[in-house]
């Protein structure tokens, strides 16, 4: 009997892809004209669950790996408001 091929589905967020490798985030394609990447500098533990407490956000454009904004947010709700807006209005143009 074959194996069916599982296929790898991102998380979304707001309909975007998220994904996390290491201490890094990147939300958006980075096949996009721009995308966004998350470093987190410091967690916290929540029971046994670790946390992203403090991050370092930037729009990156795709065209030369350049970052196009930058800035730093306490926890993850607020990254992803202040980088999702940012990703959502550079992509509009």
């Amino acid at each position: 009997m074959a194996k069916k091929k599982e296929e790898a589905t991102a998380l979304l967020y707001k309909g975007i892809p998220l994904v996390k490798r290491g201490n890094v985030i990147i939300y958006g394609d980075v096949n996009d004209k721009y995308y966004l990447r998350m470093s987190i500098l410091k967690t916290k533990m929540l029971g046994e669950v670790e946390i992203p407490q403090y991050l370092y956000i930037e729009l990156i454009s795709s065209k030369d790996d350049k970052t196009v904004k930058k800035a730093e947010r306490e926890d993850m709700y607020e990254a992803l408001d202040i980088g999702g807006f940012w990703l959502q209005e550079a992509l509009e143009e």
